[in-house]
Formats: structure tokens, C-alpha cells, sequence
């Protein structure tokens, strides 16, 4: 998609990044698929590829949520792998995120081989950006990991471990619990409201298997 809460949806299973085929696909599926990804509702279920094709295996059929999920994997559908032979990738799945919720911050891992470790980047105000190391700790890193759909946090990075970034430093003096499900409910010094440089951007090296993930709201 054009935006970072819209785009065609694509899980990660068994280690092969995948996507859902639109059969009875829904606000209801929407909504948890958008929910997974730290906002608070789905504006709308788009079908028939409407965000182009993917590739891979077509993970996820006749997927039949009730919209209270927390993920997709606690949906009803038809078992991963199994699909109508209806289903190709002209059928894949998208949805639009609602962004206000959530100040509009969506977050990525880079400058890493690894998709589970990186420099931490928060996407706020149509610009992408850092969060400075003031105050970085674990329990910050767990939020960022659960957020990514990580179970959680190993390590906590500062001093730009993953090289310096670009872009305004949005956060600083992070001050999470390390039980939420977005930064945007922890504590810290405002939104750009900081004068750390890049030699202070954090990142985090996430473990637990991703259950899911839709690709086009953290790329």
C-alpha cells in the first residue's frame, strides 16, 4: 500500500512468508489482522489482490473471525496450507488499519540480515525516525517486539549497535512496563520533543516465532 496501515496481507509460517486467500474475507478478519498489528480497528477488508499479487504459499483459507481476536491465528479458517483450489495469489487479501488510534505510529526493523534484530524505526507524521537510547531498556524492547508480532525481547540495543539512522529522533526516555501492546501507551518525553543524536538510536533483537505479520505495514 501507499500508507503504512494499508497493503495486502502476508503472514509468516513455518519460516516462508505467505499470504490469505479471500474467501469470506471480512471486517471481522480485517479488524484482527489490524488489531495484531497495535491499531484499534480495520476501516476496511480489501479482496481480489486488491494491493497486487503476492508469492509463496497461500497460508490461510475461509478465514472466519469474530473481530474481538487479538491475531489472525486465533481465528477460525481452514488449516495452514489448506485452500480452495479456487484460491491463487489474484485472490490475496489487504486490509486499511485505522491510524488515529494509535498516534500513527508503525514500527520496522533495518539495517539488519535478520528479520527478528535491527535499528528500531518508528513511521509518526508521514516520516520515518529513530528513538533515542535515554532511558532504553528490556521492557521498552518488549513492547517493540510484541508490536512486530514477537513474543518478545532478548536484548535491548543503544548507541546505534545497528549503525545510525535518519530522520527525526520521534522518541526518547521510553518508559514502558513491557506489557503493552504499543509504545504509543508508554511513557516518554513527547514526540520529537528531543535533541539526541543518531550515535543514540536503539535497537532490540526480538525471539518467538512470528505468527503473523502483514508485510506492507512495517516495510
Amino acid at each position: 500500500g501507499t500508507h503504512p496501515n494499508e497493503g495486502k496481507v502476508e503472514i509468516y509460517f513455518n519460516d516462508v512468508w505467505g499470504t490469505i486467500c479471500d474467501n469470506s474475507w471480512d471486517i471481522y478478519d480485517a479488524n484482527a489482522v489490524c488489531r495484531t498489528l497495535g491499531y484499534s480497528h480495520a476501516l476496511l477488508a480489501r479482496r481480489s489482490s486488491y494491493y497486487g499479487e503476492g508469492s509463496g504459499p497461500i497460508w490461510l483459507d475461509n478465514v472466519q473471525c469474530t473481530g474481538r481476536e487479538n491475531s489472525i491465528g486465533e481465528c477460525y479458517h481452514s488449516g495452514w496450507g489448506v485452500y480452495s483450489s479456487a484460491c491463487n495469489h489474484s485472490r490475496d487479501a489487504g486490509v486499511v488499519c485505522l491510524r488515529k488510534e494509535y498516534k500513527d505510529s508503525v514500527i520496522k526493523l533495518i539495517n539488519s540480515t535478520y528479520h527478528a534484530i535491527g535499528r528500531v524505526a518508528v513511521y509518526y507524521n508521514n516520516t520515518w525516525g529513530t528513538i533515542c537510547d535515554e532511558g532504553w531498556d528490556i521492557k521498552d524492547a518488549h513492547v517493540i517486539c510484541r508490536m512486530l508480532g514477537f513474543h518478545h525481547a532478548v536484548d535491548a540495543k543503544s548507541a546505534a549497535f545497528f549503525g545510525e539512522g535518519a530522520g527525526p529522533v520521534w522518541l526518547s526516555n521510553l518508559q514502558c512496563l513491557g506489557s503493552e501492546s504499543n509504545i504509543s501507551e508508554c511513557s516518554h518525553s513527547g514526540l520529537g520533543q528531543q535533541e539526541c543524536g543518531h550515535n543514540r538510536d536503539v535497537g532490540v533483537a526480538c525471539t518467538g516465532k512470528v505468527l503473523f505479520k502483514c508485510k506492507a505495514l512495517v516495510t
